[in-house]
């Protein structure tokens, strides 16, 4: 038992260095556990590895006693494209922001997840899981706002957001087909941005045009101040049951998670630096016929609105409000919900094949696009594939592979032009965004 829990340990503090990428369901992740990723994400009702409690810790309860370690290689590609667009400042800048623009600065991620279960009697289970539950990230080599940057030579601009979840778990069993769970969800998170300058303007720089005051309550930290660190600490909630015999239900529920803010940044976020993780909660169900077939379907619900930095739109800075400020502008998204469906066949025994696809509407609107040229989270489809083999002596490995195909969203009314000047204008136009995605996981279960 010492030796389990010791190697427990050393996985939580290898998860303390896991690195988050740009996530998929607007910035989160669209499953946990490989063997989740392989069939769309489906975990509410259908608990497969250790990983199962960034789902549905009640899951617990049928994983067993085990290990599992993986990676993901993520691939994302994000692009925007300015139209249209001739104002006051881009006139004085000299520069036109009207362009297509590449975000991949950095092409590739390695997002590795880890995760322990025991089972202590008939009753208690036990496990914790390190894993990365979404982030965002551009870096445009040529920036996109540089035209709006009255002074200085633009440099290239983009955001980093990574998130971090540690979470010790607790399932119980309160009958031999219906289990409850709990996580204690430990949450770091950093942020940086850089070349936004056009976004920390003190002010139009001549006395004739002095008619602006600054665009941020906190000029000085709004961008290029390096990584920012927040931790929060919050929890899931998780039920799971079996009314007929290979048919499963589940669902869970995590409210938001109050983090502390990015104090480098509290002139660029709403309420000086605010940026929580949003409530969640979905329910699924899945059935196993004779260990050949599985077939599961989630539905998932993110509340992006809960979080102003995310869900407050750009129009209180076109009317006034600074950046940073409480109720001040944000990315302007939208809730998400997310229909996931996976399937599984195992034709001999050491080997199971999976597939899936999940669906949701992305989260933001046609008139939001500017801002989000700094995170087009914008994905709406993910097919994925997989397999499971075991090597015996209580070895597995898992695969798989995801293709999200790439979406693009077409600004409407999406660059501000009412009057002369920012930032109640910056010169109309449109604002497109587009990302598409890759992703290849493995992993390596123990079980004991």
């Amino acid at each position: 038992m010492s030796n389990k829990l010791q190697a427990a340990g050393l996985m939580a503090v290898l998860g303390l260095v896991a690195w988050p990428a740009q996530a998929t369901n607007g910035y989160f992740m669209h499953g946990y556990g490989i063997a989740s990723k392989a069939m769309g994400g489906v975990g509410y009702a259908l608990p497969q590895d250790s990983l199962v409690v960034a789902s549905n810790p009640a899951g617990l309860t049928l994983v067993g006693d085990r290990y599992d370690i993986g990676v993901d290689w993520f691939i994302p590609r994000r692009s925007s494209t300015i139209e249209g667009n001739s104002s006051i400042a881009t006139l004085l800048s000299g520069r036109s922001a009207n362009g297509q623009y590449d975000g991949n600065g950095v092409k590739n991620f390695y997002i590795p997840g880890f995760g322990y279960s025991l089972r202590l009697n008939q009753v208690f289970s036990v496990g914790i899981a390190m894993y990365g539950n979404g982030g965002l990230n551009t870096d445009y080599s040529k920036n996109p706002f540089g035209a709006f940057q009255l002074s200085g030579t633009p440099r290239n601009a983009g955001v980093n957001l990574e998130q971090l979840f540690i979470a010790p778990s607790l399932s119980i069993r309160l009958s031999e087909h219906q289990s409850v769970g709990v996580s204690l969800d430990v949450a770091y998170q950093m942020f940086k941005a850089y070349g936004l300058q056009a976004f920390a303007l003190p002010g139009f720089p001549s006395a004739q045009l002095a008619l602006v005051g600054p665009f941020s309550v906190a000029p000085n930290d709004v961008t290029d101040k390096g990584y920012a660190r927040s931790w929060g600490v919050g929890y899931r909630l998780g039920y799971l049951a079996e009314p007929l015999p290979g048919f499963t239900i589940g669902g869970s529920w995590q409210p938001k998670i109050h983090m502390e803010h990015f104090h480098q940044y509290d002139g660029l976020f709403a309420d000086h630096g605010s940026f929580d993780v949003p409530a969640n909660f979905g329910g699924g169900v899945a059935y196993r016929w004779r260990k050949t077939i599985v077939v599961s379907a989630d539905v998932q619900r993110i509340i992006y609105s809960s979080v102003e930095s995310v869900g407050d739109n750009l129009q209180p800075f076109v009317n006034g409000v600074k950046l940073g400020a409480d109720g001040g502008p944000g990315f302007g998204w939208r809730n998400m919900t997310v229909y996931k469906f996976g399937a599984g066949w195992r034709p001999v025994k050491p080997l199971e094949l999976m597939a899936g696809y999940s669906y949701g509407r992305q989260p933001v609107p046609q008139d939001q696009t500017l801002f989000n040229i700094l995170a087009p989270g914008v994905i709406n489809r993910h097919y994925t594939a997989g397999a499971q083999l075991s090597l015996g002596g209580g070895y597995e490995v898992n695969v798989y592979y995801m293709r999200a195909p790439e979406n693009r969203v077409y600004g409407q009314n999406s660059i501000p032009n009412n009057g002369l000047l920012p930032p109640g204008s910056f010169g109309g136009g449109e604002a497109d965004v587009r990302l598409k995605e890759q992703a290849i996981g493995a992993s390596l279960a123990v079980r004991f």
